[in-house]
């Protein structure tokens, strides 16, 4: 299994380069491409999630309670008085860090339901539908920062597998095929609601044909390549 600097690393790089394309290809401006790294990094360690209690799953918890907060303060910011807003994203952010790290804990185990293709897309249609509805972002960059937390998200499923390779004793470790899967043969009920939640968000989310045709326009695959002098 990858460690956490490897996944950190694994994801920070593939996201800087995707992010350095889309804001050359005009897709976003650099605070947004920020967002699409930022994004990109957190989907590389989320599905540590489930892991044992360790300084490396409490980092995630942190960051995503921070993310929570920042994403509550901006739904709330200019609508409701500054000292609400701020209690609000304040309340957010403890119940993400605290409470959702206590329940992950209590219904998940590490390389469960959690480390799957399903969870990776459902993180990114989540992010894609907060984008779009609290934070008001129109549907093309609502799907493009879903679709780095996501890229994320299977980068670190990715590397899980290849750790489980053992090259030079030409073996797979037992770990292998509990990373890049479709489910959790023990856990049909967690798998039937990711599913059921991932097509609810699909279904009710911002439309995603903006970035399908944005991302597969040839002039924004001209772009992305000529930012890398290809």
């Amino acid at each position: 299994m990858a460690n956490f600097r490897t996944h950190l690393a694994g994801a920070a790089l593939p996201s800087l380069a995707a992010a350095y394309a889309a804001v050359s290809a005009g897709l976003v401006d650099r605070s947004g491409g920020l967002v699409c790294l930022t994004c990109g990094v957190i989907g590389g360690v989320l599905p540590d999630v489930d892991a044992e209690t360790s300084v490396p799953t409490r980092i995630i918890f942190t960051l995503l309670g921070v993310a929570a907060g920042v994403a509550a303060i901006a739904a709330l910011w200019g609508t409701r008085p500054p000292a609400l807003a701020a209690g609000v994203a304040l309340g957010v952010a403890l119940c993400v860090r605290y409470g959702l790290h206590w329940l992950t804990h209590r219904l998940c185990v590490h390389r469960g339901i959690i480390h799957s293709l399903p969870v990776a897309a459902l993180c990114g249609a989540a992010v894609a539908t907060l984008a779009a509805g609290p934070l008001s972002y129109d549907p093309l960059r609502a799907w493009l920062f879903g679709a780095f937390v996501s890229a994320g998200f299977v980068i670190h499923l990715l590397l899980d597998e290849l750790f489980s390779v053992d090259l030079l004793g030409a073996r797979l470790r037992r770990s292998f095929g509990t990373a890049l899967k479709l489910g959790a043969l023990r856990n049909l009920v967690g798998t039937a609601v990711v599913y059921a939640a991932l097509i609810a968000l699909v279904l009710r989310g911002p439309p995603i044909e903006p970035l399908w045709d944005t991302l597969t326009a040839p002039r924004t695959v001209r772009a992305a390549l000529a930012a890398f002098g290809v």
